[in-house]
């Protein structure tokens, strides 16, 4: 009898850890899926895991009107974890709020105080530990999370969990905005758009996630479209919201549709078209004027004026610059134009590279990591397109991050970022894309054939004023000494030397060594700390 009971105990212990096991969405590796679901420019991370029956999840919807707002669309899901990865000396110094369906407190400013787990001092977070903060039933239901650090509120971060399936938009009317009054129309209408047109008012009935909706202009004549994401204003009765569109984004003449849509998707033209509501009308050529002989002469003698006015000052101005612009401010302007010259080179060389890499992904059959690939892919094309000079070292961090782990889709090799720990990696800043293409030139032409057995290690450290970044590979090596034909290394070689002529007192040093065993990359911003 004692064999028989502990037979049923092993069964049910064994059962119950392999439903444990799966009970989340997990990796190929059978690990937890945890999508970062926080914006880049947020100061505080929070990240997700579902449960193994939701369908899809969509982790980025930027929420229109805050920089630190976020949309995540579930399919399916019934449950949810949430965990934030916070130093442990400042657990308490954070506060947390959750809010369903809009009116129902879950936790308001919580401290996050349960620990799932900490990372140890030799790790790539060090000190840091998982705050967990809570989990959800989340079937049919809307979560918002609130995370901030205490006086500093103005940059609080916002998430917006939506598990409900989304709505086509409904009671549709549409009216033209004129100076003193509006005028609703018709589908298919014909439209005079003159001085008196302001713009089109769209109303449709309220939902609960009305900043999803976007609003496409499509010009079909000239073959243009715009899109619009209108801040969807309620009015008092009636249950519905209005959105308004200027009259800048129709004044041409010729056929035009404006598209209702939820955006579900990274890129942000791709609507569903079971989720979207059409609207056509057709801008008429405006009717000739004619001017009387006094009006024209009026004309005439402003324009005149006008026009020598113009020519005065434009010639004021010019002679005044001439004076202003000295040679050291010229060739410093042309080094920054070459530059962006180089930048613009080098986005499109990365971006061919990444639709290479899902391309190779789909021939070999390989659908789940194809799409692993193009989720990060999609988060790593904001970073590579944004226009800005200058970056965070966290930034910097998270773009290789992202690139990286793309490429373990790919090639299986290992890898470690590490900071040294007097680095304040929140606020210096280095030139945007600087180590990518040197961290893409040691994955494809190093350490892609070891498979597992590759390795790639960066690090940020700092030697007195000067700042080191390194890139160490195990890879077969190359001759550095050879000028390749490769277009991202060469940008790269040149992209420092333009960066030279424009940070003077601070010189970029390139250093590279390669042999058999590895290659080495090193670039010091003098005096840069």
């Amino acid at each position: 009898m004692k064999k028989i009971f502990l037979s049923i105990y092993l069964l049910l212990f064994a059962f119950g850890a392999n439903a444990q096991k799966n009970k989340y969405l997990v990796d190929e590796y059978g690990n937890p899926m945890h999508y970062s679901i926080a914006v880049r420019y947020s100061k505080y991370n929070i990240f997700l895991v579902v449960d193994s029956g939701t369908k899809k999840v969509t982790p980025f919807e930027y929420l229109n009107g805050s920089h630190l707002g976020n949309i995540v669309l579930l399919q399916k899901a019934k449950s949810i974890e949430l965990e934030s990865r916070i130093q442990k000396d400042s657990l308490k110094f954070y506060r947390y709020s959750i809010i369903e369906n809009d009116s129902i407190i879950l936790k308001k400013n919580a401290i996050p105080e349960r620990i799932k787990y900490k990372w140890g001092s030799g790790s790539i977070l060090p000190n840091y530990v998982a705050a967990d903060l809570g989990a959800f039933n989340v079937v049919d239901k809307k979560l918002e999370i609130k995370i901030f650090r205490i006086n500093n509120e103005k940059n609080t971060t916002s998430v917006i969990i939506y598990n409900k399936p989304l709505l086509a938009p409904s009671s549709l009317s549409f009216n033209i905005l004129g100076t003193n009054s509006t005028k609703n129309v018709k589908n298919n209408t014909n439209l005079i758009v003159d001085e008196k047109v302001k713009g089109l008012r769209i109303a449709m009935k309220n939902t609960d996630i009305n900043v999803l909706y976007a609003i496409i202009v499509e010009n079909i004549d000239a073959h243009s479209t715009t899109m619009l994401e209108p801040r969807w204003k309620p009015i008092k009765t009636g249950g519905i919201v209005i959105g308004d569109i200027d009259v800048s984004e129709f004044t041409k003449p010729g056929k035009y549709k404006i598209s209702i849509y939820p955006k579900t998707h990274p890129y942000a033209y791709w609507k569903d078209n079971t989720l979207t509501k059409d609207f056509l009308f057709t801008v008429e050529k405006p009717k000739e004027k004619f001017f009387t002989a006094k009006e024209l002469l009026s004309s005439v003698i402003v324009g005149g004026l006008c026009g020598l006015i113009s020519v005065l000052i434009l010639n004021n101005r010019k002679k005044k610059a001439a004076k202003i612009l000295t040679q050291k401010s010229q060739e410093k302007e042309i080094a920054r134009l070459q530059l962006e010259s180089v930048r613009s080179q080098l986005n499109p060389h990365f971006l061919f590279n990444a639709l290479a890499g899902i391309q190779t992904l789909m021939n070999k059959n390989e659908i789940d990591n194809a799409n692993r690939y193009l989720v990060k892919f999609a988060r790593l094309t904001r970073n590579v397109l944004d226009h800005k000079d200058l970056i965070s070292l966290t930034s910097e961090k998270t773009l290789l991050d992202d690139y990286l782990q793309m490429e373990q889709l790919r090639f299986g090799f290992q890898y470690q970022i590490t900071a040294s720990a007097d680095l304040d990696v929140e606020n210096i800043e280095i030139p945007a894309m600087l180590l990518q293409p040197f961290v893409e030139n040691a994955v494809k032409h190093g350490i892609a054939e070891k498979g597992s057995e590759g390795k790639v290690e960066i690090s940020f450290t700092a030697q007195l004023t000067d700042l080191i970044l390194s890139i160490k590979d195990n890879g077969i090596g190359f001759d550095v000494n050879k000028d390749y034909t490769g277009l991202g290394l060469a940008l790269s070689k040149n992209r420092i030397s333009l960066l030279n002529s424009i940070y003077k007192e601070t010189p970029f040093l390139l250093d590279m060594k390669a042999d058999k065993d590895g290659t080495i990359i090193k670039i010091t911003l003098s005096h840069w700390l």
